[in-house]
């Protein structure tokens, strides 16, 4: 049995599905299917190097799909900083590589607040629509 990681699809209307997808060669394909498109993986941390996160993207999702707000707000929250771009269509968020090169679990403080930050950023984005 290969192993997986658990990670989180954050949809453009703030849904948020649970994801286990497996390590290694399979990760590519399930993103692939996660994101609706070729797969682009972006990582963050905070300037200290800490709170490391990484995001799969559709790499073409800014030409055909919608914004991302919740995932880019998230993003900017965990970087501690603007992105200069926002983030399109579905992300699946999950943890930065380990000592062996593969990605880890989200990190689980974040998994366990994002229920509550999304709760707060459809607050403040269902007024737009």
């Amino acid at each position: 049995m290969s192993r997986t990681i658990r990670c989180v699809r954050i949809d453009v209307d703030g849904t948020l599905t649970e994801l286990q997808l497996p390590v290694g060669d399979g990760l590519q394909a399930a993103l692939h299917e996660a994101v609706g498109g070729w797969v682009e993986i972006a990582h963050y941390a905070r300037p200290e190097g800490n709170r490391r996160l990484a995001v799969a993207v559709d790499a073409d999702g800014r030409q055909r799909q919608e914004e991302n707000l919740y995932a880019t707000s998230l993003i900017n929250a965990v970087y501690l900083k603007q992105l200069p771009y926002c983030l399109h269509g579905p992300v699946v968020l999950f943890g930065a590589l380990d000592g062996s090169r593969h990605h880890t679990d989200i990190p689980e403080p974040l998994h366990e607040v994002l229920p509550k930050v999304m709760a707060a950023l459809k607050d403040r984005y269902s007024a737009n629509t």
